[in-house]
């Protein structure tokens, strides 16, 4: 009971702290600025969920939170926020924003690379933190870019999104049997996850 309730903790830390880091640097401020980039990214936060419901390539550990409540804290303020500081300090010359947007990856990486040993996060079909590193730096290009060339940034999002359905080999069906047992087997999933991870955790130990 006490662990599962510093798992919570620790995803109850993470949110606030990413929220009072947005209010202290005064980033929260640019929100409707960079409404659509923060919809844009909170979309395919969701698209991601969509299609590997059943192929999870990452997901939060619902030790002691509801898993649904963690998905939507990171689509809807997590990610969003962590997109509008990256955004609204943005510099002025090329080479300083690759400077900026190289720091960034670098502190989110290290970041999730924390929450990973923390056993906050569960990593599964050859995904790994070389690849979240990655997708970081695709999601804060790819942020940026579509203030300037949205159309563009969604031609490559698609591009992108294709690939990796291919790489991590994603099934996509029309008609899957689960979804007309959706509650239960979402239930089921989220519960062979904790398992999957408790065993994990009694290997290290």
């Amino acid at each position: 009971m006490k662990k599962r309730r510093n798992k919570r903790n620790q995803h109850f830390a993470l949110v606030v702290g990413i929220i009072l880091i947005s209010f202290f640097n005064k980033s929260i401020r640019d929100i409707p600025k960079y409404y659509k980039s923060l919809l844009y990214v909170s979309s395919f936060n969701l698209i991601y969920y969509y299609l590997c419901k059943r192929h999870l390539v990452w997901e939060f550990i619902p030790t002691g939170v509801n898993w649904l409540i963690i998905r939507i804290a990171h689509v809807i303020i997590v990610t969003p926020l962590l997109v509008v500081i990256f955004l609204s300090k943005m510099p002025v010359t090329f080479f300083k924003k690759c400077i900026h947007l190289l720091r960034s990856v670098f502190i989110a990486t290290v970041v999730e690379f924390f929450a990973h040993k923390k056993q906050l996060i569960l990593y599964a079909h050859g995904w790994n933190i070389y690849w979240s590193s990655l997708l970081y730096g695709k999601m804060f290009m790819y942020s940026y870019l579509f203030t300037r060339k949205p159309l563009t940034t969604l031609f490559l999002s698609l591009c992108s999104t294709v690939f990796l359905i291919f790489k991590f080999k994603v099934p996509l069906k029309r008609k899957h049997i689960s979804e007309y047992f959706k509650p239960f087997t979402d239930l089921y999933y989220h519960t062979f996850i904790e398992d999957l991870f408790s065993r994990k955790r009694r290997k290290i130990l």
